[in-house]
């Protein structure tokens, strides 16, 4: 536990040093939504549509797993390549240890760029809902555990470091492109399974409507549980092949 509470303090001191990598994970969604909401500044709505809250959702996603993909699991593929995290692993000796701790700084962050954003939404609407507020927090200790998971299956790729970013942004642009899939669709009903931006605006949706409209969808209940159980799965297996040895050093 000592050893986690260390690595959580170098790798948030680590992160306040570099706050560039803020501007896509918050400030750009920020920006996006207002420019795209300028109208309810002077007339503001006071409540949230389904259809509100189905665009929110997606808002949601997007913070949450470029999140996690830039501050984690790319985190640890350049570490691995420049020899940072095989110097962490023969200090701690637990490669759990270091993802722990990071995941958990990370969960933080994520929690308070939702918090600022979902401010924003409620000054943009001029509607105060605590539940709303709630909701955020509730979806991602729901998700991001699973989804960091899924994402680790990077780590099992021979990308260098100098191609990882253009990768996962591909690999995002493809996720939130197929995010616009008519529901329902056999297509969108399999991607749910292999898509976790899907996974994560799907979650975000359900919380939405349960805490607006009270309403409760118990078979995609189930499926979202199978879905979580088989990315913490996959997540389980891509971590345990994690090595301290760079891709250049394997090659």
């Amino acid at each position: 536990m000592n050893d986690i509470k260390a690595l959580s303090k170098v790798y948030l001191i680590n992160m306040l040093s570099n706050k560039f990598v803020f501007i896509f994970n918050l400030l750009f969604p920020t920006v996006f939504f207002l420019y795209n909401h300028l109208h309810s500044l002077s007339n503001p709505k006071g409540y949230f549509s389904q259809n509100t809250l189905a665009v929110l959702s997606c808002f949601w996603a997007y913070i949450i797993i470029v999140t996690i993909i830039n501050n984690v699991i790319v985190s640890v593929i350049a570490w691995r390549e420049s020899g940072f995290y095989k110097q962490l692993f023969f200090i701690v000796g637990s490669k759990w240890k270091i993802l722990t701790a990071l995941f958990l700084v990370q969960l933080i962050v994520i929690n308070l760029e939702l918090l600022v954003f979902n401010i924003i939404v409620m000054i943009v609407y001029q509607y105060w809902h605590t539940g709303y507020l709630l909701a955020g927090l509730l979806v991602t200790l729901l998700v991001a555990l699973p989804v960091a998971f899924i994402c680790s299956l990077l780590f099992m790729l021979k990308v260098k470091i100098e191609s990882i970013n253009i990768f996962t942004s591909i690999i995002l642009f493809v996720s939130f492109l197929y995010v616009t899939l008519p529901d329902g669709s056999n297509t969108s009903e399999l991607l749910f399974l292999v898509n976790p931006v899907l996974y994560i605006a799907d979650t975000a949706y359900l919380m939405l409507l349960f805490v607006f409209k009270h309403t409760v969808h118990i078979e995609i209940m189930f499926a979202w549980l199978g879905v979580t159980a088989l990315y913490l799965v996959l997540g389980w297996f891509a971590i345990s092949k994690l090595t301290v040895n760079a891709i250049a050093d394997r090659a």
